[in-house]
């Protein structure tokens, strides 16, 4: 028996990665039992996708009460309480994969380590690892109450704090893995603890690719699509893309429109907001369908440790992206699945050139994002196997 748990994201939340956890491991391990454990609204999202792949045999789900995320002691005893009521089912387990570490998880899990140090664990960290690196420092957020920032710079400084000290102890645990989702950590080593450099593991962000997409349908415009996760970053690239794009007018000599998923557009030309307040898994698949490309540029300091959700939702969707220096893209782009430049000056340059020339090549790109989907499956394949044996 494999378990799989997830206590801290909800059916929102990295759910389409969540299902492509299990069904990797299932696609390695197909004999195997395996355990899924998750609030019930992401049971639902999750099951659906399984079943949508028809992923069936051997998968159970098991319902837990709720999730929480925040750092403070009534989150943590929630969490505790519902990991007691896990563990008692995996006693046995072959091996067991926590999906999302936090610091209101994290104590926890690495008692649990320690405890059952005949089992093998695999624990999952998002995008929480960044904060471990010196640029990404927690900051005093900029409000009006300046108590109320420094207690929300304290609480969170300490949370930091417990979550490098639990971290730290975990790697030093023989039957611990750290799996982080990209392997740009190799270029930090300085920043790095050494007993958590050397225990990293890492996979490609699971998803469960599909082969099945279509190009665009030809329209009047232009279409570059963002997603409201990249419209709403700290710090703003998407709107001084939008302005800079729009200064810009006399130079560009087809029709282009921004296509913005679930956010406010604000008084900007040549943008669209596409409304779908559920957030479901279908709208952000049908908004992509209608996109030619994808607009996705963070900073070189965002996504270093960890992996874009949205980087993968472009992959599957298999729409070619215009990125910025973040380091998560360069595998990607290396394969040719984009294009990437270090300012948003030279960024827009190529955006215009892509436009004015119609979109040369656009299948191009398609067929090199399909091979990137097969590679990246494969990799995931193998190092599922070879961090926790045949």
């Amino acid at each position: 028996m494999i378990a799989i748990i997830e206590t801290t994201m909800g059916s929102i939340s990295h759910e389409v990665f969540n299902a492509g956890m299990v069904y990797q491991i299932h696609s390695v391990y197909p004999n195997e039992e395996i355990i899924y454990f998750c609030e019930e609204k992401q049971s639902k999202v999750v099951k659906q996708i399984l079943d949508n792949n028809e992923c069936f045999t051997n998968i159970k789900i098991s319902i837990i009460s709720q999730f929480y995320i925040n750092f403070c002691k009534e989150n943590i005893k929630g969490t505790k309480n519902e990991y007691i009521h896990i563990l008692k089912k995996c006693l046995n387990a072959r091996f067991i994969i926590i999906l999302s570490l936090e610091p209101v998880n994290i104590g926890l899990v690495n008692s649990i380590i320690k405890k059952f140090n005949n089992i093998k664990f695999g624990v999952c960290i998002h995008g929480y690892i960044e904060n471990i690196l010196p640029q990404n420092k927690i900051k005093i957020e900029k409000k009006l109450n300046l108590i109320n920032a420094m207690k929300e710079y304290q609480k969170n400084t300490k949370a930091l704090s417990y979550f490098k000290k639990n971290l730290n102890d975990m790697a030093q645990m023989p039957n611990c893995n750290i799996i982080l989702y990209s392997d740009m950590y190799k270029k930090y080593k300085d920043c790095i603890d050494l007993p958590l450099y050397q225990n990293i593991k890492v996979l490609n962000l699971p998803y469960i690719f599909t082969y099945d997409k279509k190009k665009p349908i030809d329209n009047k415009k232009f279409k570059i699509g963002i997603m409201a996760s990249s419209m709403a970053a700290e710090d703003h690239n998407c709107t001084k893309i939008i302005q800079y794009m729009n200064q810009q007018a006399d130079k560009i000599q087809y029709p282009y429109q921004f296509m913005i998923l679930n956010y406010p557009t604000g008084d900007n030309k040549n943008t669209v907001r596409i409304s779908k307040p559920g957030r479901l898994r279908k709208d952000v698949e049908t908004f992509m369908s209608m996109c030619d490309w994808m607009l996705i540029p963070y900073d070189e300091n965002k996504y270093i440790l960890s992996s874009s959700g949205v980087l993968f939702d472009c992959i599957e969707a298999e729409r070619p992206f215009f990125v910025l220096g973040s380091p998560t893209f360069f595998k990607a782009i290396k394969a040719g699945c984009g294009i990437q430049e270090c300012s948003i000056k030279a960024l827009v340059e190529k955006m215009i050139w892509q436009i004015n020339n119609k979109n040369p090549d656009y299948e191009k790109y398609r067929i090199n994002i399909r091979s990137l989907k097969k590679r990246m499956e494969k990799e995931n394949r193998e190092q599922i196997e070879m961090i926790f044996g045949k």
